[in-house]
C-alpha cells in the first residue's frame, strides 16, 4: 500500500498531466474546444454573396444612358453607395447533465436570446462619398455569450481611416478537484477595446491616434498559505489597463519613417471576502486554521514606451530596416493584512496584522536592426540583428504584528520586520544570417544561421529580524551567467505545377529562455506540407510537424517527442455542395528525472514519464437539399489513448489524460426569400475522463433563429 507522500505525487503528476493535455489541446487548431460551430457556416445563399457583390457595384458606377445591371438577389444601392445588410436574432435553449463546471470550463453557453449577427457594409467609389467612402459594422453572439465581438470600420479617401473593435469574453474556469485540488478558480467578464484612427492615409505624412482598454472584473478563488497550510479564499477581481497612443508616419523617396509614444495606466483591486468563520484549511487534522481575515492588495502601474523606426532602400540591391523600442514601467504594491485564528502549536492568533510596501522599476530597450543585400535577381543575402536589455529593481519591506496566547499563559506580541531588494539584469543578443533563393513561383529555398548570447545578473539581500529573537537573517542571493546558444534554419518551397506545392523547413540547434542555471535545450524541429488541387473543386492537404527537445542538465536529463500528423480533402463541386473532412493525430512523450522525499526524509530518486496520443476527425459539409433548403452539418471528434503499457521502477511515475469528447452538430436553413432565411441548429457535447468520471458531462443547444438580408 502507498503512503500519503506517494499518493500526493500521484495526484501532482496527474495534475501535470492534466496541464501538458490542456496545453496541448489549445496548440492543435482542429482540436480546440472552441471551434467554429455549425451556426456560422456559410448557406448556399451566402457562398454566392460575392456575385451580388459584384452586380451592385456595377450598379453605383453605371452611367444614366447604360443598361443597368442584373438586380442583385440581396443589397441595394443608396445614390453612390451600394449597401447590404444582416441581422440574425434567436433564442438558445440549453440542457446539461454531469459537470456543470466542466461543461462552462469548455463551452459556456447558456440559455438565452442572442443577437447573432448583425452587419452592415456601405461601399462608394474613391473620394464619391460624402463622410465616408467605406463603411463596415459587425456585431457576433451579443448578448451574453462566451465570445462576442462588435467592431466599425470607417475611412474617407486622402482623410481618414478609422477601425474600433470590442471584444467580450466570459471566462469560467472549474476544472475540478483533480486539477490544483479545485483552487484558483475563476468566473470572470473581461472586455478589450481598441481604437484607432489615422488622419491622411494616403499622403506622405500621416498622423495615427488610438486609445485601448482592457478591464476584467468577477469571481475568484485565490489560495492562501498560513500556518504550514493552504487555504482557499473568496474574492473579487477588477482590474484595468488603459492604453493611449500617438505617433506619425512619413515616406519620403525610398525611406518609410515612423515614430510613436505610448503611456499605459494600471491598476488591480482585488477583494478578498471577509472570513468570518472557521476555515480549516487543506488538511483539516493539523492545527492551523483561520477564524478571520481581511487583505486589501491595491496596485498601481503605468508605462512610457517609445517606438521608432526607419525602413529603406541605401542602393538599389542594398535595403536596411531598423526598429527601436525604449519602455519605462513603474509599480507600487501596498500590502494590509488582517488575521485570527489558530498557529500550527495550536497557540490562539488573536491578532495578527501584516503591512507591506513595494516598489518595482522596469526600464528597457529592444533594438532591431536588418540589412538585405540582392546579389542577382535570384539570391540574396540578409542579416538581421536584435539586442534586448531590462533590469527590473524590486523593494520590498513588511512589518508584521502578532499578539497570540498558548494555553492559560500570558499573551504574547511578536513582532517581525523584513526588508529585501532584487535585482534583475539581462542582456541579449541574436543573430541570423540568411541566404534566400528566389526563382519564381516555382522554387524557393532559405540556409540561415541563428548565434544568440544572454548575459544574466540576479543580486539579491533579505533581511529578517524578530523581536522575541536577537538573531537577525541576512540572506545574500548574487549570481550571474553568461549562455551561448546556435541554431541552424532552413527550408525551401517547390510548386513543379500550378496545382501542387510542397513545403519543407528545419531548424536545428540550442536554445535557453530559463532564469535558472540549466544548460541550454538541444531541440529539432521540422516541418512538411504538401498541397494538391487535383481539380478546381477538388483538393488535398497533408503536414507533418515533428518537435524533439532534450535538456542535458544532469539533475533534470529531460527529454520530450513530439509528432504530429494531418491530413484534409475539401471538395466544392458547386455552390449548393461543400465537404471538408480531416484527420489529425499527435504524438507526445516526454521523461524527467525527479527526485523525492517521504515521511521518514527517505530520499527516491525516479522518472516522470508523460504520453499524449491524441486523435481528431473533423467534418464540415454543405447540402442545397433545394433551392431553398440547406442541411449543414459539422462533427468533431477527440480521443486520447493514454498511456501504452510500460514497465517502470518503483519510484517512477507515469502520467496522461486519456479522454473522449463527441461535438456533433446539424443545421437546417430554410430560405423563405432573398431577405429572409429561418435556422434550426442543434449541437450536443459529450465528454468524458477514463480515470475522472465526476467531470463527464452531456449538452444539448438548441438554436432558433432568423436571418434578415437587405
Amino acid at each position: 500500500m502507498k503512503n500519503s507522500n506517494q499518493s500526493t505525487l500521484a495526484r501532482l503528476s496527474r495534475t501535470l498531466a492534466r496541464a501538458a493535455m490542456s496545453a496541448l489541446l489549445m496548440t492543435f487548431g482542429s482540436v480546440v474546444f472552441a471551434q467554429s460551430s455549425v451556426e456560422k457556416s456559410e448557406t448556399s445563399q451566402q457562398a454566392r454573396a460575392p456575385e451580388s457583390e459584384l452586380e451592385r457595384a456595377k450598379a453605383i458606377v453605371t452611367k444614366p444612358n447604360e443598361n443597368k445591371p442584373a438586380k442583385p438577389e440581396t443589397g441595394r444601392t443608396w445614390g453612390v453607395y451600394s449597401t447590404t445588410t444582416t441581422l440574425e436574432i434567436g433564442h438558445r435553449f440549453v440542457d446539461t447533465d454531469g459537470s456543470r463546471d466542466r461543461y462552462l470550463s469548455d463551452v459556456n453557453v447558456r440559455d438565452g436570446f442572442r443577437v447573432l449577427e448583425y452587419s452592415t457594409d456601405m461601399r462608394a467609389q474613391p473620394g464619391a462619398g460624402l463622410l465616408f467612402d467605406f463603411m463596415k459594422a459587425d456585431v457576433s453572439n451579443a448578448g451574453g455569450d462566451q465570445s462576442q465581438t462588435f467592431s466599425l470600420r470607417m475611412d474617407k479617401t486622402r482623410a481618414y481611416r478609422f477601425d474600433g473593435n470590442v471584444r467580450r469574453f466570459n471566462y469560467y474556469r472549474s476544472p475540478g478537484p483533480n486539477f490544483a485540488l479545485n483552487f484558483r478558480n475563476h468566473d470572470l467578464r473581461q472586455q478589450i477595446s481598441d481604437f484607432h484612427l489615422k488622419l491622411f492615409p494616403q499622403r506622405a505624412v500621416r498622423i495615427n491616434a488610438g486609445y485601448g482598454r482592457s478591464l476584467a472584473k468577477g469571481r475568484f478563488n485565490p489560495s492562501y498559505s498560513f500556518e504550514r497550510d493552504l487555504f482557499q479564499l473568496l474574492g473579487e477581481s477588477r482590474w484595468e489597463a488603459n492604453d493611449y497612443r500617438l505617433g506619425l508616419d512619413a515616406t519620403y523617396r525610398r525611406w518609410d519613417f515612423g515614430v510613436e509614444q505610448l503611456y499605459r495606466n494600471f491598476r488591480n483591486d482585488p477583494q478578498i471576502t471577509s472570513t468570518t468563520g472557521v476555515n480549516l484549511g487543506l488538511n483539516p487534522t493539523d492545527a492551523g486554521r483561520i477564524s478571520f481575515l481581511d487583505r486589501d492588495t491595491p496596485l498601481r502601474a503605468r508605462s512610457l514606451v517609445t517606438r521608432a523606426s526607419v525602413r529603406g532602400s541605401i542602393a538599389e540591391r542594398l535595403h536596411v530596416v531598423l526598429r527601436g523600442l525604449h519602455d519605462d514601467e513603474r509599480m507600487r504594491a501596498p500590502y494590509l493584512e488582517t488575521t485570527r485564528g489558530t498557529a500550527s502549536n495550536n497557540a490562539n492568533i488573536i491578532s495578527r496584522a501584516l503591512t507591506g510596501d513595494g516598489v518595482v522599476e522596469r526600464p528597457g530597450a529592444v533594438v532591431d536592426a536588418g540589412l538585405t543585400f540582392d546579389i542577382n535577381r535570384n539570391f540574396s543575402l540578409s542579416d538581421t540583428f536584435r539586442y534586448t536589455s531590462f533590469r527590473i529593481a524590486g523593494d520590498v519591506a513588511t512589518l508584521q504584528t502578532s499578539v497570540q496566547q498558548t494555553g492559560t499563559a500570558a499573551p504574547q506580541t511578536i513582532i517581525t520586520t523584513t526588508a529585501g531588494d532584487r535585482l534583475t539584469k539581462w542582456n541579449s543578443y541574436w543573430n541570423t544570417l540568411s541566404l534566400d533563393m528566389n526563382f519564381g513561383r516555382k522554387f524557393s529555398a532559405n540556409l540561415g544561421w541563428r548565434a544568440m548570447q544572454r548575459e544574466i545578473t540576479l543580486d539579491g539581500l533579505y533581511t529578517s529580524r524578530t523581536s522575541t529573537s536577537t538573531t537577525v537573517t541576512t540572506l545574500a542571493d548574487d549570481e550571474s551567467e553568461s549562455v551561448d546558444t546556435h541554431a541552424f534554419v532552413g527550408g525551401f518551397r517547390v510548386r513543379p505545377t500550378d496545382r501542387f506545392s510542397f513545403i519543407f523547413d528545419v531548424e536545428h540547434g540550442t536554445n535557453n529562455n530559463a532564469f535558472v542555471r540549466i544548460n541550454p535545450l538541444e531541440f529539432t524541429r521540422f516541418r512538411a506540407r504538401a498541397q494538391a488541387q487535383i481539380t478546381d473543386k477538388l483538393a488535398f492537404i497533408g503536414a507533418f510537424t515533428s518537435t524533439d527537445r532534450l535538456n542535458p542538465t544532469p539533475q533534470v536529463e529531460n527529454e520530450s517527442d513530439a509528432r504530429s500528423y494531418t491530413v484534409a480533402v475539401n471538395w466544392e463541386p458547386k455552390s449548393r455542395v461543400y465537404v471538408d473532412v480531416g484527420y489529425d493525430y499527435h504524438d507526445l512523450f516526454s521523461t524527467a528525472n525527479i527526485r523525492y522525499f517521504l515521511a521518514s526524509n527517505q530520499e527516491r530518486r525516479g522518472n516522470s514519464l508523460y504520453y499524449a496520443r491524441l486523435n481528431s476527425v473533423f467534418a464540415n459539409t454543405r447540402f442545397g437539399l433545394t433551392n431553398r433548403l440547406d442541411l449543414l452539418m459539422v462533427y468533431y471528434y477527440v480521443m486520447d489513448r493514454g498511456a501504452p503499457s510500460v514497465t517502470i521502477g518503483a519510484n517512477d511515475f507515469v502520467s496522461a489524460y486519456p479522454l473522449r469528447r463527441h461535438n456533433p452538430e446539424v443545421r437546417l436553413a430554410y430560405r423563405f426569400s432573398n431577405h429572409v432565411t429561418g435556422n434550426l441548429s442543434y449541437r450536443h457535447y459529450s465528454y468524458n475522463e477514463r480515470e475522472f468520471a465526476v467531470q463527464d458531462y452531456r449538452a444539448n443547444i438548441l438554436t432558433t433563429s432568423l436571418r434578415f438580408t437587405f
